[in-house]
């Protein structure tokens, strides 16, 4: 969700761009117009800081300097994630909601799972290992078409999730 708003606001961007650049009544307006630079950099900016390249770093602070909108969200996109990587309540809470259009969604949402994502500090443990195992039998019982007994479909997922 974070990543989503962040791109949400780099196209925004880009549109606000491609439609301030194009002179009225022309088809294109070359690659300077449209926001190429915003284009090229949204695997950049998904991508988590430290993931990124020297390199790669250089080209966001540039873009940043032409984008202070872009590197707010970018920071935002941070900050959220400190949430997640939290080791515990005390150091885990939630960041104040920026102006930031696409981003109040997702601030919305962390503020009324507030409890429960900061539970998740105390007692980092989740329900995939039972989700994996309802997934199993759902495709046991997509694929159980001519069984002909409750007893064989048990029998087969008692195998399958053994």
């Amino acid at each position: 969700m974070r990543n989503t708003a962040l791109d949400t606001v780099r196209r925004e961007r880009q549109r606000f761009i491609r439609a301030r650049g194009r002179p009225k009544g022309t088809r294109r307006a070359g690659k300077a117009g449209w926001g190429a630079d915003l284009f090229h950099a949204r695997h950049r900016l998904i991508r988590a800081r430290e993931r990124l390249t020297e390199r790669q770093r250089r080209q966001l602070c540039e873009l940043f300097a032409h984008e202070p909108l872009l590197a707010e969200a970018w920071g935002l996109k941070r900050a959220f994630r400190k949430i997640d990587r939290s080791p515990d309540r005390r150091t885990a809470h939630t960041v104040e909601r920026a102006q930031i259009p696409s981003f109040t969604a997702f601030a919305d949402g962390v503020e009324q799972w507030r409890v429960e994502l900061l539970a998740y500090s105390d007692e980092p443990t989740t329900h995939g290992y039972a989700e994996g195992v309802i997934n199993k039998i759902k495709v046991i019982k997509r694929r159980a078409y001519g069984l002909l007994t409750f007893t064989g479909f048990r029998k087969r997922v008692v195998i399958v999730r053994g």
